[in-house]
């Protein structure tokens, strides 16, 4: 008994933690370049093997004795987002090379911040600040290819436009030529698992190889959530279903004596009222 209340216990963890890695995945479905997470889960082993020390203490039952799943990592879904038409030229979404297994991201690094801090992004909302630096909303520097701040102030009547390979270029009024205002970073990799959120939509590189890549910058669109919300919203239902289901095994298993236990030989009780048997 007590080892299937065990085991109910930890499906039931398992799949908490699983609803409310899908609750955040719903909860972001209309954020900028928001990736889903995936919560992977693992069998843990049996006894003798999950306690190496025990190895030598062979135990018939224990080698059979499993400890059911728990969550192992959570990984983030890098696949890219439907594009959105906004017009706005500092609005930027990235497009990647198909089929090349790489993901690239626009570098940021928050105010004051160390100059190897930096952060990636796949939210291309940005703003220049009063001085025509340029941000994100959170109020974070978007970066060039050598980690400097780019100044996008220009004179009035200048039409600024972005390039495919990040440059910002303004077309100065009077006839007084072009002027390239700054080059957007762009950063690319395959070690998509070991990109690691740290909140507010940014990422960091556990270990994974960036690469530069000036290239698929495209300004005048957003790139929206990758959520799929019919999806997350069936993985919910599923999730919350079997979290029900390993909430009830520990009372199924107490309680031997529940109609479904009885065995079909076995005759039940005639129900009794006052007064006399039931007609």
């Amino acid at each position: 008994m007590i080892y299937g209340m065990y085991l109910s216990t930890m499906g039931a963890m398992v799949q908490s933690h699983r609803h409310a890695t899908i609750s955040n995945n719903l909860a972001n479905a209309n954020t900028n370049g928001f990736k889903p997470d995936w919560s992977i889960f693992k069998e843990v082993p049996v006894e003798n093997i999950f306690h190496p020390s025990r190895l030598d203490k062979w135990d018939e039952i224990l080698m059979q004795t499993g400890g059911g799943t728990w969550n192992e990592t959570t990984y983030s879904n890098l696949t890219p987002g439907p594009m959105q038409h906004t017009g706005n030229v500092f609005d930027m979404a990235l497009h990647d090379e198909p089929h090349s297994g790489r993901t690239s991201f626009f570098t940021l690094r928050r105010e004051g911040a160390e100059a190897n801090n930096i952060y990636y992004s796949r939210d291309g909302h940005f703003v220049p600040d009063q001085n025509g630096i340029l941000r994100n909303m959170a109020g974070d520097l978007v970066l060039g290819p050598e980690g400097e701040p780019i100044n996008v102030d220009t004179p009035p009547g200048a039409i600024v436009t972005v390039r495919e390979d990040g440059n910002i270029i303004a077309n100065l009024p009077n006839e007084e030529g072009n002027a390239i205002l700054g080059q957007i970073a762009i950063m690319r990799t395959a070690d998509w698992d070991l990109m690691v959120k740290t909140g507010e939509n940014h990422f960091i590189a556990s270990g994974a190889v960036m690469e530069p890549y000036q290239d698929g910058v495209m300004s005048g669109y957003l790139e929206m959530s990758s959520t799929s919300a019919i999806e997350e919203m069936t993985h919910m239902i599923e999730a919350s279903r079997m979290k029900r289901t390993c909430g009830s095994c520990p009372y199924r298993t107490n309680n031997s004596e529940t109609p479904s236990a009885v065995s079909p030989g076995r005759r039940r009780p005639t129900p009794r009222r006052r007064g006399g048997p039931i007609e």
